[in-house]
């Protein structure tokens, strides 16, 4: 299979390093988030991000709400509204309404995890607070319950940098704990839900182990894999197709799991750069978009082989976030994608190529 390498359509200075991107799934739109990381020392956010250490810095972060725009000649992006907050570490939708709301939650540096509700009626006041949970380390990653299933009382599971995971449930605008347990040794960087059974959890630490959790049953795994041979840092099931998991590590491998038999990898891919994010094509169950920090961005095809349809390298920095785009304009099958990276804190929109 050859190799697209697509154009970028639009870029976006977010000025602090940026890690985390998320299309608005909703309203047909290009409209999307960006979540930002910067240490900050002596109030100076323009210092060498490169040479500070979080030891002698203040984390600090950013939401970006931004349009991508069509225009005659390409494409600009627009910035509709900024919010300050602790350094981000993940963003992530809820795909599905939550009565009547469109929600977003935020993983903080300081702990939190922030509830945003969207006002599709306000471009500079999109995003509002609707509550919030504080722990005591740094909160990693979250995800939703709901992808696949609508509820008023979705739960979401974080995870944290003292190897903590916690499941929260959603209800009437509040936060409430329904279990926290030590998931891993080390920093637990990623936690995500089986979309068709979302009593199963997910997580991968820096200790190397990708670990199945059943929440019905208590803080004991259902599985504890070494087969990751460095942390693993990214994980999505995929919502499509039961039964199918993509995870990623440093270790620079993609795995394709059948949650049946995780003894093992159906499926691998080295992208050549540590995988920090993994997200599945809205409306293809075979194409899996790949952040590979260090070597630029992937889209792998998953059929009876893996197989990269696209790679996307005008990052200049590690590369972080993605995410696909929920609206295709009607007249064109490619697909808008945004992705972003860390220390040259830009945004690039760009368009993955059908195959």
């Amino acid at each position: 299979m050859s190799v697209n390498l697509p154009e970028s359509l639009a870029t976006f200075d977010t000025e602090y390093c940026a890690d985390s991107l998320e299309f608005y799934p909703f309203n047909d739109t290009q409209r999307f988030l960006v979540g930002t990381y910067q240490l900050l020392k002596d109030g100076n956010a323009q210092a060498n991000q490169e040479e500070l250490t979080s030891s002698d810095a203040t984390r600090v972060g950013r939401i970006y709400v931004c349009d991508a725009i069509d225009t005659d000649g390409g494409m600009r992006i627009i910035e509709r509204q900024r919010i300050e907050t602790s350094a981000i570490f993940d963003i992530k939708w809820s795909y599905n309404n939550v009565d009547g709301k469109h929600l977003a939650g935020v993983a903080c540096a300081d702990g939190s995890l922030a509830i945003y509700s969207a006002n599709n009626q306000s471009d500079a006041e999109f995003l509002s607070p609707v509550c919030t949970n504080i722990a005591s380390s740094m909160c990693c990653s979250l995800d939703w319950s709901n992808r696949r299933v609508s509820t008023s009382t979705p739960r979401v599971v974080t995870s944290y940098s003292d190897g903590q995971l916690q499941l929260l449930q959603l209800s009437e605008s509040s936060l409430t704990e329904v279990c926290q347990w030590q998931g891993h040794d080390l920093e637990a960087w990623i936690a995500a839900f089986d979309y068709w059974t979302p009593d199963i959890v997910y997580s991968g630490g820096d200790d190397a182990r990708l670990k199945g959790w059943d929440t019905r049953i208590g803080p004991h795994p259902v599985f504890n894999s070494r087969r990751h041979q460095a942390g693993v840092c990214s994980i999505q099931s995929n919502f499509h197709r039961e039964h199918i998991l993509a995870t990623g590590s440093y270790d620079e491998h993609v795995f394709v799991w059948d949650t049946r038999n995780m003894r093992m990898p159906v499926q691998e891919y080295n992208v050549g750069g540590g995988v920090w994010r993994l997200k599945w094509h809205p409306n293809d169950a075979t194409q899996l978009l790949v952040g590979a920090m260090y070597n630029g961005f992937h889209v792998l095809d998953v059929g009876e082989k893996v197989a990269c349809s696209a790679s996307f390298m005008d990052h200049t920095s590690i590369a972080y976030g993605a995410d696909w785009c929920q609206s295709q304009k009607p007249d064109s099958e490619d697909m808008l994608v945004g992705t972003c990276s860390f220390y040259d804190h830009v945004v690039h929109v760009w368009r993955n190529p059908k195959t």
